[in-house]
């Protein structure tokens, strides 16, 4: 992906509204490019920061822009597992359609 278009995504990124794939493209990309790295930075720090300072709670925003995308490493690690558990639960429940009508035949 091209940077205009991870830059794109850093608002449904900030929502949490991204799917795997985009997920992974968009961690991949932010941690290694600078300007998007920056970018999102910057966006994180006018719609969390503006936030903070209307609750008038003390902040560090870098940190939590740091806690963000580890959680969403962790998250998209997570939701991984859970789809190839679907798939492996799929294929085994077509086994086993399979094999009771093998079963059935044969009575």
């Amino acid at each position: 992906m091209k940077c205009s278009d991870i830059q794109k995504l850093i608002p449904a990124f900030l929502d949490d509204d991204l799917d795997n794939q985009d997920l992974s493209l968009f961690l991949s990309h932010v941690e290694s490019c600078s300007e998007c790295r920056e970018e999102l930075t910057i966006q994180f720090l006018v719609s969390v920061g503006l936030k903070r300072l209307e609750d008038g709670k003390t902040f560090n925003l870098n940190k939590e822009l740091d806690n963000l995308l580890s959680d969403s490493r962790r998250k998209l690690g997570a939701r991984k597992y859970l789809v190839f558990i679907s798939y492996v639960l799929e294929i085994a429940v077509a086994a086993l359609f399979a094999l009771c009508l093998l079963l059935l035949i044969a009575l």
